[in-house]
């Protein structure tokens, strides 16, 4: 109030916090950063936010004020740091630069938002995982269509579709996107759907207006930026919902980076019957990118496979681990390159030569948003020098064969040269430091980079000569970036100061003067610094024009270089571990000798590890019932099969003595215990829909993996289920998936009796005393006992529980043989119960007998007796019959 009567203006009405609160009114959404000077700053809600997200201290602009502004900001050079963390919490970030340089009599410099940064959109080294995509996505539904498209902004690779909806939630989970864009119209009916889709990591939602997604405006922005007259080139004419989510996803990009994404170019269809088909789920089952939780990432399978030396490298092994490939051709093609590259001295080199590459998807992302910095032309030339030596290397090891893919069609000497000739060996990290540019490069530059050398000499020259002239020995010409340049002479000296001489500022120990000379030469070096700057600028400018005219040349120079780099990859794993080449076959065989676990291999050895066998092939060996012990390695040899298959088709070489594999379209795996307590799934519902999703989608091709179906559950309905889903699966008129089935319930050995295509196999022990030694050894028959007991006492279960639990099972077993034994199949059927194909009462049901053992079965018949109605004789007869079966039940 006290303001207000004085007439001063609050701290919110200056002309600086009026241009602030103009651009937060135009991004409400986002956390303001503000450029002042050297630092971003942030004001408001905003400083709190930052203040409590990044750690930095909360202060106040106009602290003696009644009413202080909230104020948090950070120096620009540390700004990707405190962005990302921002990000992470899930805010986006408006970038408000300076856009007009300071000069005389300018007080309040033109501000505006150059940028706003989301999950999706960031294009910083430090925000983004090297060797990883960085998926943005936009979703509209159109009845029981899903348009799906998703672009990662760093590379410019743009993906469209018109999906199902399972087909829109398997893509979604393998493109783990950070962002997602959908219709405000359609959001809120969306959301259960999202929820229920195992994605890795909740995206970041952002909502647009529903005209953004319309199919013509989307079309005619497509064809606008690529520059064409159709999208039929592109294969994605025909598309319905996906190219209205696929105009959005490129328009809203376009805004949020101010650029027109001249490197995004081209659009490419999403088909889902292309490749191997493998959803989160088994990705996450088989530790093929993430470990299990408390597990480290040296467990997972590309932790193995991983030897790229280039971040390109590394995303399309990552691509390639989560598509496979099912095309024999292509798969065969990978193979024999992979084989070439196994020459060691030929594959050193050309890792060394991979090792001096950049990651030029990234580079000329940042270029055409207008986000490149002088070390970006810096490695772009590093990548272009090297390149003549990998077309060599190429060229010698491919012996005249296709097999690698070549670079000489997109080489640019004339770029690399212009280059070479234009920057300074090391450039510096920002255009503001100057120094850039060769002096031979611009003859215009080299000369008023001669005026700021020659200052220091002229200020040497000048304060010896007035020394000399005015007799004061200690007199000093200096410099300072806020005073400019200055004479200084000590208080002791003051007398001799010439009258030329006028006062500048007053030190405690002395006085600073300045001359008209030198006056007249500080704005001589200055404006020749504001010349320089301006001049690197504008070269700069003019050769990133240079380098953009040639996109198209560079991108496919970075895909090369990527596939090169995860081919030397496949062989530098192979010829390390002695794996051998699988063959490939278009028929349902899996043959396996020796097969072994790649990633527990490589962390106990392979001396340590035992290996095994395996045959599959859809007909006479269409279902192993697996049996054995606990720790035994039934769980390990499930997902060494799944690995196997996955690895053969990526290209790899396998850790095996033989494999020959019948390609498959889909693996399934039901492997581990997991729940979704967020979703409100259980341990055991989660089983059950992963389950489901299997037995609605596994074909003829499928390869399922299932580990303990039905043990979340009661005894009877575990093996209940377990019983029918391995029926379903062998089932004659279905579509008999290749499967292994691991299982505790060892009454479903009994399958192989009765259904086609079911075979046993158990996992070997032996017996040594009291002891239980497992053999990991895969052998054929099925097994009668699990050893759990046993595994109870390694783990250190205290012996007076082990002990009580060895007499409770003796118990169990012993009612089991008494009250469940003694019906076959046979009398079964007679009495109109289970048909021979169904299973007689479980041995796993024997948990009941502990607390309520099985009534004898004559207790039925004696109910239904009518005591009146029976004669003496039937009813001595009746007794001796029950008398004899309590004697043969125990």
């Amino acid at each position: 109030m006290k303001r207000e009567r004085s007439g001063a203006k609050s701290p919110a009405e200056t002309p600086m916090m009026t241009q602030y609160l103009r651009a937060k009114a135009e991004h409400p959404g986002a956390i303001l950063l503000f450029r002042m000077g050297d630092f971003y700053e942030t004001f408001l809600e905003d400083a709190h936010v930052l203040a409590r997200e990044t750690g930095i201290a909360l202060t106040s602009r106009n602290p003696k004020d009644a009413d202080p502004i909230p104020l948090a900001g950070f120096p620009w050079h540390s700004a990707e740091g405190h962005i990302a963390k921002l990000l992470r919490a899930g805010h986006r970030v408006a970038i408000c630069e300076q856009v007009e340089e300071p000069g005389a009599g300018k007080k309040l410099l033109e501000r505006k938002v150059i940028e706003v940064l989301s999950p999706g959109t960031t294009l910083g080294d430090t925000l983004l995982e090297a060797s990883s995509n960085n998926y943005m996505a936009a979703l509209r539904r159109d009845g029981d269509r899903f348009g799906l498209a998703a672009a990662d902004v760093s590379t410019g690779e743009f993906r469209v579709g018109d999906l199902s909806a399972d087909e829109a939630a398997e893509e979604l989970s393998r493109l783990a996107p950070s962002e997602l864009l959908l219709s405000s119209a359609e959001s809120e009916e969306l959301e259960p759907w999202l929820r229920a889709i195992d994605l890795a990591r909740a995206p970041f939602r952002t909502l647009l207006d529903p005209w953004r997604f319309g199919r013509e405006r989307s079309e005619r922005a497509w064809l606008e930026h690529l520059r064409v007259a159709s999208l039929e080139p592109f294969e994605c004419d025909d598309l319905g919902p996906g190219l209205g989510a696929a105009g959005a996803l490129l328009e809203y990009v376009r805004e949020q980076k101010q650029s027109d994404l001249g490197h995004v170019r081209g659009l490419t269809r999403v088909r889902p019957d292309e490749g191997l088909i493998v959803d989160d789920s088994t990705l996450r089952s088989l530790e093929v990118l993430e470990p299990m939780p408390g597990a480290s990432r040296e467990s997972t399978l590309v932790a193995v496979l991983d030897e790229t030396r280039t971040a390109g490298g590394g995303r399309y092994l990552r691509q390639a681990l989560r598509r496979p490939l099912t095309d024999r051709g292509k798969i065969e093609a990978r193979q024999q390159a992979a084989a070439i590259l196994q020459g060691p001295a030929g594959r050193d080199v050309l890792r060394s030569a991979l090792s001096e590459t950049s990651d030029l998807e990234r580079i000329l992302a940042r270029l055409h948003c207008g986000k490149s910095l002088p070390r970006d032309l810096g490695a772009l030339r590093g990548t272009l020098r090297v390149l003549p030596n990998i077309v060599a290397l190429i060229s010698a090891a491919s012996e005249a064969t296709e097999a690698l893919p070549r670079l000489e069609p997109h080489l640019r000497p004339q770029l690399a040269e212009r280059l070479d000739a234009a920057l300074v060996d090391t450039p510096p990290a920002s255009l503001a430091d100057g120094g850039l540019f060769r002096d031979s490069w611009d003859p215009e530059l080299a000369e008023v980079r001669s005026l700021a050398r020659d200052a220091k000499g002229w200020i040497a020259r000048l304060q010896e000569e007035e020394r000399q002239r005015t007799g004061i020995p200690g007199l000093k010409v200096g410099f300072n970036r806020v005073f400019g340049y200055f004479i200084e002479v000590s208080q002791s000296q003051l007398p001799k100061v010439p009258e030329r001489y006028q006062r500048k500022q007053t030190l405690a120990g002395a006085e600073r003067f300045l001359t008209p000379e030198l006056k007249e030469f500080e704005e001589k070096v200055l404006r020749a610094e504001e010349t320089q700057i301006r001049r690197e600028r504008l070269l700069f400018d003019q050769l990133c024009d240079e380098v953009r005219a040639e996109t198209g040349a560079l991108q496919a120079i970075a895909r090369v270089l990527a596939e090169l780099d995860f081919l030397q990859s496949l062989a530098e794993v192979a010829a390390r571990h002695a794996w051998i080449r699988p063959e490939l076959h278009d028929d349902l065989r899996l043959e396996i000798r020796d097969g072994r676990h790649p990633v527990v291999e490589t962390a106990v050895g392979r001396d340590r590890f035992v290996p095994n066998d395996l045959e599959l092939d859809g007909e006479a060996q269409q279902l192993v019932v697996l049996t054995g012990p606990n720790m035994a390695g039934k769980s390990t040899y499930l997902r060494q099969v799944g690995l196997l298959v996955l690895l053969a088709q990526i290209g790899s070489f396998v850790p095996a003595a033989e494999a020959k594999i019948g390609l498959v379209d889909r693996i399934f795996t039901r492997v581990g215990a997991q729940d979704a307590l967020a979703r409100g799934q259980s341990t055991f519902l989660v089983e059950m829909i992963e389950t489901s999703r299997i037995l609605h989608h596994a074909g003829r091709r499928s390869l399922v993996l299932l580990d303990e179906v039905g043990r979340g559950t009661s005894t009877y309905d575990g093996l209940a289920i377990a019983w029918a889903v391995t029926e379903a699966l062998a089932r004659p008129d279905g579509p008999r998936p290749r499967t292994i089935f691991a299982t505790h319930f060892h009454e479903l050995t009994r399958l192989a009796e009765t259904s086609r295509g079911v075979i046993n196999r158990n996992v070997q022990v032996k017996e040594w005393g009291d002891r239980v030694i497992f053999l990991h050894k895969i052998v054929d028959g099925g097994a009668d006992r699990s050893y759990g007991i046993h595994v109870a006492s390694l783990a250190g279960v205290p012996e007076a529980v082990v002990k009580r639990a060895q007499e409770v099972l003796t118990q169990l077993e012993r009612g089991a043989a008494r009250d469940l034994g003694a019906e076959d199949h046979a009398t079964s059927a007679a009495r109109g119960g289970a048909s021979p194909t169904e299973p007689s009462p479980p041995a796993g049901a024997r948990q009941l007998s502990l607390f309520a053992p099985p009534e004898p079965r004559f207790l039925d018949e004696l109910r239904r007796i009518d005591p009146n109605a029976v004669s003496p004789l039937e009813a001595l007869s009746l007794l001796h019959r029950w008398r004899a079966e309590l004697d043969r039940e125990g």
